[in-house]
């Protein structure tokens, strides 16, 4: 099946994915340290560091199934399913995590001294590419829920 040839560049993108969540994640986590308004960081607020732990429980739970996914191809198990849910999870971390970068930038994050701005546009390709969350889903649903396809 198609889906199979495809698996291990599901894999190595989602592994990607997590590399570029973790470098929007510590951009973020390290302006929230160094930023101080009112004589102490902003990151103390909740509603700065809330966002960026949310982020890093989702970093960490793509990271299981982008593992358990690694783990099941090398040892030739079926792992399309898992290749798929990796692919969804970890670009979607990635994505929320650049957010996240960018949110606690403020306005800061169109700023050239910040690689916030870049980091949300590579997370957005993850998203799209070379297969869409929109399949990805499809898959899921039609595949392994065994629901009726919708076109």
């Amino acid at each position: 099946m198609l889906w199979d040839v495809l698996n291990p560049e599901r894999i190595l993108l989602a592994a990607s994915a997590l590399g570029g969540a973790e470098v929007a994640l510590r951009v973020g986590v390290d302006y929230a340290k160094q930023r101080e308004v009112f004589g102490r960081p902003i990151g103390a607020n909740q509603a700065i560091a809330f966002p960026l732990a949310q982020v890093k429980a989702k970093i960490e739970l793509a990271r299981l199934m982008l593992y358990k996914a690694a783990w099941s191809f090398d040892n030739r198990l079926p792992c399309g399913t898992e290749a798929n849910i990796a692919k969804l999870t970890a670009s979607q971390a990635a994505w929320e995590a650049a957010d996240a970068a960018f949110q606690t930038h403020g306005g800061m994050a169109y700023s050239l001294e910040y690689p916030v701005a870049r980091l949300l546009a590579d997370a957005r390709i993850g998203r799209i590419a070379p297969v869409t969350e929109e399949l990805l889903l499809n898959h899921l649903a039609t595949q392994v829920l065994g629901l009726p396809r919708s076109f």
